[in-house]
């Protein structure tokens, strides 16, 4: 039997080994401190250039001193808007009239919520959907242009803690010179601001998304001179109307497939691409997304398609008109609703018998907003924070305390200002 003998390595050979083994240790270390460093620098790359892509961008959201939703001011968290819009004020024989509700709210809650929220630009909201006629009655002639700026100057020192006024006027025709007038308006305002040393005050338009109307009432040239921003109402695309009796979704992001001629103009996407090929600012067009919805009765509960005939508006809401809380609790009453989410389109639907309403979600607002963002836009603005889910009866925002949710709101200014 052979006898194997145990060979030690020579000591020389064991300091090699040692200092090998530790060459190895030191290499693995650096490796792995400089791919986490990596990391952490290419995380903070993407976050400041996030941070940079999204500043200069608004998020408007229009509030109402009035409706069945008696929404507080001072319940709308001061980091969910970069702007408010507070109102409505009516026009009365070409001046300012501020109703007794929005009054209390501009004399007791703006002033608060200015002292904890500085950052938030406040507006006083003009004119509204019934406007029309007192609008064209002011904007006539100098005098009359004249009174209501007077009048606007009176308001915005009477509440100190406005920053601007947006007019709502819904809509200028192509009657009487009534977009030239318009036009002038926005001038004299600008110039009155400058004569009273007042260049950071805001003017800001709400404008309409179909062509056929905008084409008429807006001079893109004199709004890129004089405005700050418009706010595009990319919504109403579609609701029960006696010459369009059938169903239709209320703020489609792109047309159907099957959708041709005028039909397919109205989407936001088309609306978007109108408005900038026509010569506005990219910067100036913040598109409008709704929280509020659009009921629907069915002719037939075995028809429930998009573009199914109704005939009339639906029970949910109020006139065919559903705040997200009532949309919610009045689906609840039948017994299992069909929910639908048009992909082309990125808009939510639902149908209970003969029942049937164009909504929006948490998924059809994330998939807008994402689309404005990406057209670089000068924002979203979110019409409106009363007919969002202020109850969370949707249950978008999980378990909550008795404070009103914002669940669509807080999904636009999540994807266009994380960092906000």
């Amino acid at each position: 039997m052979v006898a194997y003998e145990k060979v030690h390595p020579e000591p020389k050979q064991r300091h090699r080994y040692f200092h090998y083994c530790c060459f190895l240790a030191l290499l693995f270390t650096f490796i792995t401190l400089y791919t986490f460093g990596l990391l952490a620098l290419t995380k903070k790359q993407a976050d400041d250039a996030e941070i940079a892509a999204s500043a200069g961008k608004r998020l408007v959201c229009y509030y109402s001193s009035a409706g069945p939703a008696k929404l507080s001011l001072l319940d709308v968290p001061g980091n969910l808007c970069t702007h408010i819009n507070i109102g409505i004020a009516n026009l009365s024989n070409t001046t300012l009239e501020i109703p007794p509700d929005l009054a209390a709210v501009l004399q007791n809650e703006t002033c608060l919520f200015r002292e904890k929220n500085p950052q938030v630009k406040l507006l006083l909201w003009i004119g509204g959907g019934d406007s029309g006629h007192e609008f064209a009655e002011m904007v006539v002639n100098h005098e009359t242009r004249k009174q209501f700026i007077r009048s606007v100057r009176d308001v915005l020192k009477q509440y100190p803690s406005l920053d601007g006024i947006d007019l709502d006027w819904e809509f200028p025709s192509a009657c009487d010179k009534e977009r030239q007038h318009f036009s002038q308006l926005l001038y004299e305002i600008r110039m009155e601001w400058i004569r009273e040393k007042l260049p950071d005050n805001i003017l800001s338009l709400a404008v309409a998304a179909p062509e056929g109307i905008a084409y008429f009432a807006y001079d893109m040239q004199q709004i890129n001179l004089y405005v700050d921003y418009v706010n595009l109402m990319a919504y109403d695309f579609h609701f029960y109307r006696k010459d369009m009796p059938f169903t239709g979704l209320n703020a489609p992001l792109f047309a159907r497939a099957k959708e041709s001629s005028i039909m397919a103009t109205f989407n936001i996407n088309y609306t978007v691409n109108w408005w900038l090929k026509n010569g506005l600012e990219p910067q100036r067009l913040v598109v409008g997304l709704p929280t509020f919805g659009h009921s629907y009765t069915l002719v037939s509960p075995f028809n429930s398609r998009v573009g199914a005939p109704a005939r009339g508006i639906g029970k949910c809401g109020e006139a065919g008109f559903t705040t997200l809380t009532a949309t919610c609790e009045c689906i609840k009453t039948f017994f299992a609703p069909n929910l639908y989410f048009d992909r082309q389109t990125c808009s939510p639907y639902l149908s209970a018998i003969m029942e049937w309403i164009s909504y929006e979600n948490a998924a059809s607002i994330s998939c807008k907003a994402h689309y404005i963002k990406a057209m670089n836009l000068g924002g979203i603005m979110v019409f409106s924070l009363n007919t969002d889910d202020l109850k969370n009866k949707c249950g978008y925002m999980g378990p909550r305390a008795h404070t009103p949710a914002f669940p669509l709101v807080e999904t636009a200014k999540r994807i266009l200002l994380p960092h906000y």
